[in-house]
């Protein structure tokens, strides 16, 4: 196991997500062909509902506390504020240049906020990864082992378009003892936004799957993107074409957004991972 997966299972505790008591919708998907998840709120339990939502002033406690763990005597000033007003310069940048959906890569901002208190970055890897645990701690969902095992088994293709940044991979390794892609999610179906440096809801990752996909002959009606978010994950999933299933599995992380219109509804609701295996009655295998 790689020492940044190992901190992560060494600094995280069980997370119990309370299924939402929404009635499912089953429709038969049999001719569905690849298994496309979201990640936070999806296939793991998100302490804060996603990456990075945790509360200001929760997360600026845990910055000075993990700054003082690295010997450093941290200002009194709001450090989280001025850590996100970085990130807000750079997707500032971004938009000027015509990326309506702006990501970063959220070790370039560790670097320029080191950089501007004029401190000695430590570690910046692992710093990031400290930090992530202390305001968005995970842990895996309910049903996950048991839902990648069906999907093995009845050879669906698995994908990945999730808003991420680089140690999101590293919570399966320290979870199950295995890489994604040892997990059967191949590197070439994997999108994550801070390598592209765009994000959901905008549909650029999801138009990279489906040309990813062209190749291995699968089309975006044959794909099910599954997702905890009716306005990252579904609404975009199915302007593309692709079938949608809500995940309502975790009342911390289910985005209903009820007060937008004209979101695209999904095909199927599921409350749990294992629902998934009732949207496929009749499949063999692929």
């Amino acid at each position: 196991m790689s020492p940044l997966a190992q901190l992560i299972r060494d600094h995280s505790t069980e997370l119990i997500a309370q299924p939402v008591p929404l009635e499912e919708k089953l429709p038969d998907l049999t001719s569905v062909r690849c298994l496309a998840f979201d990640i936070y709120g999806t296939l793991v339990v998100s302490g804060s509902g996603d990456i990075g939502l945790a509360s200001a002033t929760h997360r600026d406690s845990a910055l000075k506390e993990l700054l003082r763990e690295y010997q450093y005597d941290p200002p009194e000033e709001n450090l989280v504020q001025f850590f996100h007003e970085l990130i807000t310069e750079d997707h500032a940048r971004n938009r000027e240049q015509g990326t309506e959906f702006p990501e970063v890569d959220i070790r370039e901002i560790w670097q320029r906020f080191f950089e501007q208190l004029k401190i000695t970055p430590p570690d910046l890897e692992e710093f990031a990864v400290r930090y992530e645990l202390k305001t968005n701690p995970v842990w895996p969902m309910t049903g996950l082992k048991e839902i990648l095992d069906f999907a093995h088994e009845k050879q669906f293709t698995l994908a990945i378009v999730s808003n991420a940044q680089f140690c999101t991979p590293l919570m399966f390794e320290a979870f199950l003892g295995k890489s994604l892609e040892e997990l059967g999610f191949p590197p070439e179906l994997s999108f994550y936004s801070y390598q592209h440096r765009q994000a959901k809801p905008g549909i650029f990752l999801y138009q990279q799957l489906a040309n990813a996909l062209v190749k291995k002959n699968i089309t975006p009606a044959e794909t099910l993107f599954i997702g905890n978010d009716a306005l990252n994950d579904v609404h975009p999933a199915a302007e593309l074409g692709f079938k949608t299933a809500l995940f309502a599995g975790s009342q911390r992380s289910l985005r209903l957004r009820e007060n937008l219109d004209q979101l695209h509804p999904a095909d199927a609701v599921i409350t749990s991972l294992s629902s998934l295996k009732k949207l496929f009655p009749s499949v063999t295998n692929h």
